[in-house]
């Protein structure tokens, strides 16, 4: 009569099913292979199947043991660099510093864009490092489309040698790498097209600008060229001109955001490219920029947070109505408006949204449309312009301006 083999216990096998996330699909065919051997060896008594069962659970508690042995691994991880143009090269470099155990690939993953998907990096034969070492991973990054990608945290992922098992832990932090548009070179827009030499008055005083405001006692420091000196004489102590702040110019960029304007995504890249490059020259210029499409709008005069906002504008964030009477309301008064839309999109639409600012503000009308022709047209209140590739832009204003 066949010797019968004790019977494996099954309490490893539960905390296995517990953490069954960390099983892989090999893993689960070894727990099965074990789990039916031991069934069908018990029943028939077969010492062969129970033998084979017992050797299973043998390997699945050496898998969890060097899954599970504590193996520090931290990791610093950086874009080079942070902010591209759409087509140029952007990597994720990782500096790992392990225990001195070699790292079995892969070794580290990196969660890359919206839909979240990983890169691998097989470390196991370069993250095999000195004890302290420190070993240097890099990752090429998609920079094809314009946008925000969420790169990391970087995961590592370990493993046994039979690859049954697979734990993850975070290493590092989440980095954002902008994905800036293509943009071209363009003429100042401060020859032939704005004309606001002395800005608009604010509330705020200095001691020297374009518009007079009080005269005040002299104070240590004020220079010296502002005393005052009819006033002087009269009052008998030093009196120096007091100025009222002026804002320099303002230029205004819409885009509409409005699917139906364009053709398709690659029209609506052509538009945000030229309302960039027109932004972009303003603030070259010295003037203060609102760029607005549908729910994102920014003021500024750093060309890096105007840039920041070009990566994440997108279609079907609102429409360029109420984009216009939400940035004439907050801006104030512009000496420039330039709307830019897409091929399909109703004129009357953008020269609503230029009626929302100053009747004395310069207008353009600028349609980004694949099969058009390259034109700039002139009347009494806007000038509209067609362009047809980025390269374009440049040549068309100039001929709108003259």
């Amino acid at each position: 009569m066949a010797r019968r083999l004790p019977r494996p216990s099954t309490a490893g096998l539960s905390r296995l099913g517990a953490s069954g996330r960390g099983v892989t699909e090999t893993g689960w065919g070894l727990v099965t292979l074990g789990l039916t051997s031991w069934l069908v060896g018990d029943r028939y008594h077969w010492p062969e199947l129970l033998l084979l069962a017992a050797v299973t659970a043998i390997v699945l508690a050496l898998g969890q043991v060097v899954v599970l042995v504590p193996r520090p691994v931290h990791a610093d991880l950086q874009l080079r660099p942070a902010r591209v143009t759409v087509g140029e090269t952007a990597t994720a470099q990782v500096d790992l510093r392990g225990s001195g155990v070699r790292l079995l690939p892969p070794a580290i993953e990196v969660p890359l864009g919206e839909g979240r998907a990983r890169r691998s990096v097989g470390a196991g034969r370069t993250a095999a490092s000195a004890r302290n070492g420190t070993v240097r991973l890099e990752i090429d990054l998609p920079t094809t489309r314009r946008g925000v990608v969420e790169v990391g945290p970087a995961t590592h992922v370990r493993t046994d040698p039979l690859g049954l098992f697979r734990r993850r832990r975070e290493v590092s932090g989440t980095h954002v790498l902008h994905v800036r548009p293509v943009i071209t070179p363009l003429p100042s827009l401060a020859s032939g097209i704005v004309h606001d030499l002395e800005g608009v008055a604010s509330n705020k005083l200095a001691a020297s600008d374009l518009s007079f405001h009080a005269l005040r006692e002299y104070v240590p420091g004020d220079d010296p060229r502002h005393v005052h000196w009819k006033s002087t004489a009269r009052a008998g102590s030093l009196l120096v001109r007091q100025f009222q702040l002026t804002r320099r110019s303002h230029a205004t960029v819409l885009l509409d955001p409005s699917p139906r304007a364009y053709a398709g995504e690659d029209e609506f890249e052509l538009a945000v490219s030229v309302a960039t490059s027109i932004a972009l020259r303003a603030l070259a210029d010295d003037y203060e920029i609102t760029f607005g499409c549908g729910d994102d709008i920014v003021t500024t005069r750093e060309p890096q947070i105007m840039l920041d906002l070009a990566c994440r504008v997108h279609q079907g964030s609102g429409t360029l109505k109420d984009t216009g009477v939400r940035v004439a309301t907050e801006a104030g008064g512009t000496s420039l408006v330039v709307v830019v839309s897409g091929g399909r999109s109703d004129p009357t639409e953008s020269r609503h949204a230029v009626a929302h600012f100053p009747s004395g503000a310069d207008s353009f009308l600028v349609r980004a449309d694949l099969a058009a022709e390259p034109r700039a047209v002139r009347s009494d209140t806007h000038t509209t312009v067609a362009v047809g590739a980025l390269g374009q832009l440049s040549s068309l204003l100039v001929r709108a301006a003259s």
